[in-house]
């Protein structure tokens, strides 16, 4: 028996990074998964081969986060295939790494509409089928820059700030029937952050657990705060981040 039999889930971003650890970890706990992407097709697709090789069912859906007509499309996509959507994982974002005197308005609309605008239209879209059902989580992947900040990050870290506020608001909003909550990592390695090598070797001997975190690091938190097991959590945030932020 796993954690999430018979549950439905749509992990935005969930293509690549720690969305497809996610994805994954649902889909090995018994959910049905919809992995939404906006560029990297290829992945998205061997996603889902990988997600149906263990037995559940997968669903690759093409969606911008920040397009309330395309958000719109997305979750009934996954309710006309999957019939019903327990968990929603707001994990779709970018990162950008540059002084606050080269950052265009554009750059930071950007980011505020990827992490912020992203996350409350997917929200809106999947809270009347869960209320309906009288159930439902939705987990919004936020950072420990959300509590300390980074130089050269200064729209990443407000972003990621106002999701970690948003986390608590919506959580005393839908409650008891829907849970809401965040997880906050510390640096994961993916492959996508731009900070150089020699930079994340600082920073991962700068940890008390000496070393950078990785995907599958975080993806079981992800598991815990979906399943009944974190069942007592509500506007909480839980941080995978090696020790680096201890709030």
């Amino acid at each position: 028996m796993g954690r999430l039999d018979g549950k439905t889930a749509l992990v935005t971003g969930g293509n690549t990074g720690i969305g497809r650890e996610v994805c994954l970890a649902f889909a090995s706990e018994g959910a049905d998964v919809a992995v939404n992407y906006i560029v990297r097709e290829p992945e998205a697709e061997n996603l889902v081969r990988m997600i149906d090789a263990r037995g559940r069912r997968a669903l690759a859906v093409k969606a911008d986060v920040t397009r309330e007509d395309e958000v719109r499309a997305m979750v009934q996509r996954v309710l006309l295939a999957f019939g019903r959507l327990d968990i929603l994982v707001n994990n779709a974002g970018i990162q950008k790494a540059q002084a606050i005197t080269e950052t265009t308005v554009e750059d930071w609309d950007r980011m505020m509409a990827v992490h912020l605008r992203g996350a409350f239209l997917c929200c809106r879209e999947v809270v009347p089928p869960m209320q309906a059902r009288g159930s439902g989580k939705i987990i919004n992947t936020c950072s420990q820059l959300a509590y300390s900040g980074r130089a050269r990050y200064t729209a990443y870290s407000a972003a990621k700030g106002g999701l970690l506020t948003f986390t608590r608001a919506l959580a005393q909003e839908l409650a008891p029937a829907i849970q809401v909550n965040a997880v906050a990592p510390g640096l994961i390695d993916t492959g996508f952050d731009p900070l150089p090598e020699s930079r994340k070797r600082e920073i991962a001997e700068s940890l008390p657990l000496k070393r950078l975190g990785r995907p599958d690091d975080v993806a079981p938190v992800f598991v815990f705060l979906a399943s009944d097991e974190g069942r007592y959590f509500c506007g909480q945030t839980l941080g995978p981040n090696g020790g680096e932020v201890m709030p």
